[in-house]
Order: structure tokens, then sequence, then C-alpha cells
């Protein structure tokens, strides 16, 4: 049994559209990944838009902080037939983020828990307006990652219990009930909350981007055994 998987190749009005990456998940840490340089190896991936198999595409390095600043090399695919190239991200990278998904959902864990964000990026050794960015990134996109999430833990068969009328710490009760039955399933509890929810919304969940990251046809959000 597999995790359901987003389609981010149609907008909402089903022209297709070219995604920019693809979450792939990871057994190694930030750093084990760095060390690792250009021999990473990622599992094979499939073309968001047809299926089929990615060929490799060379790479970029791009920086990340966890702790310390790291440069990590990001490979990319290729899909001939769709003529497209697609950034394969570990799961501990946000698109268009420095910092590691476990910083950015920790902070987004402690904030929305009701401590004080200047607190919380002090704690986090972030600035400030990083922080705060990304909450009210996390506050503008609730609602989405409450729907899917819900979806994602019926599709899982989980126990979700009362849920909170606040978007936002809904999200967080329903993404934490997704993940432990994912873990109970999938044995994946090793790779943490972050990087589960960080995959499970495609590197987007905090993204900028005017189609909504979460927007997934009903193929591609069904369970495949």
């Amino acid at each position: 049994m597999t995790l359901p998987t987003m389609d981010r190749s149609r907008g909402p009005s089903g022209v297709t559209t070219a995604p920019l990456s693809i979450v792939w998940l990871c057994v190694l840490s930030v750093s084990e990944y760095a060390a690792a340089g250009k021999k990473i190896e990622v599992p094979e991936q499939a073309c968001p838009g047809c299926g089929r198999r990615l060929g490799g595409w060379s790479g970029y390095k791009r920086p990340v902080r966890a702790g310390r600043d790291y440069r990590i090399w990001i490979r990319r695919g290729r899909c001939k037939p769709c003529n497209r190239t697609h950034a394969l991200l570990p799961d501990f990278v946000h698109e268009r983020r420095y910092d590691a998904v476990e910083v950015i959902g920790g902070a987004l864990e402690m904030s929305i828990g009701g401590r004080g964000m200047k607190k919380v990026a002090e704690d986090f050794g972030v600035p400030h307006s990083t922080a705060r960015d990304w909450r009210r990134r996390h506050r503008a996109r609730a609602p989405s990652l409450v729907m899917h999430f819900a979806d994602l833990t019926t599709r899982l068969g989980a126990s979700v219990g009362e849920v909170s009328t606040e978007s936002e710490q809904a999200a967080l009760w329903l993404l934490k009930a997704a993940w432990r039955r994912a873990s109970e399933i999938l044995a994946i509890a090793a790779l943490g909350l972050w990087r589960f929810w960080n995959a499970m919304c495609g590197g987007q969940a905090l993204g900028t981007n005017t189609i909504p990251p979460l927007l997934a046809t009903e193929e591609s959000s069904s369970m495949r055994g």
C-alpha cells in the first residue's frame, strides 16, 4: 500500500501546468544527505503528468539550514514524453524555503500552541520575520490543509476524535492523526511528523503559488494496493 499522492500537473481548469518539484521520502538526516554530495541516490520517481518513469537530468546545489548551513545537491528528473524536468526534493526540504521542515514545523506547532512568535524565532534560531512569515502562510493555507488531511485520515482509516473549529489547530490535529495511522500501517514513524507533512503536501504546504498545491485529482489521491 502506498500513500496518496497529489497531482500538481493540473490546475483548477484542468489545464496542464509544469510542477516545480517532487518530494521523496528520504531516510537520511540533513547532514548525512549533505555528506553524500552528488553521490546521493534517489529512488525511482514517476512523472506527475503522465506517470512514466523519470530519467536522470543532472541537478543543482541549494542551501538548507538545520542547526547550521548546508549546501546540498538536488537531483533533477526528466520526462521525455512530457518534455519536462522536475526537482527531486528530499522530504526535509520545503520548496522555496531555506530552513529544514523540522524547524519550520516545530516553530509552527509552538506558535499555534500559544507561544509568542518572537520567542519561537529565538528558540529556533531564525529571524523573527522568517518565523512570522511561516505562521502567516500557514494561517492562509489552513482551510486547504484541513480539507486535505481530513481526506487523508479518512482514506487511511485513522481515528480523529473531536477536531477544533479553529482551522490552524484543526490542521495540526488532523496531520498528527494521519501521521500516526500512516506510521502504523507503513512503518514510516522514523521519518518524523514534519517530513510526512512536507511529503504529503508536495513541498508546498506554505507555498505562495496561485494554483492550490493541495489540488488533487480523484485518481491521484486514491489509495493503491
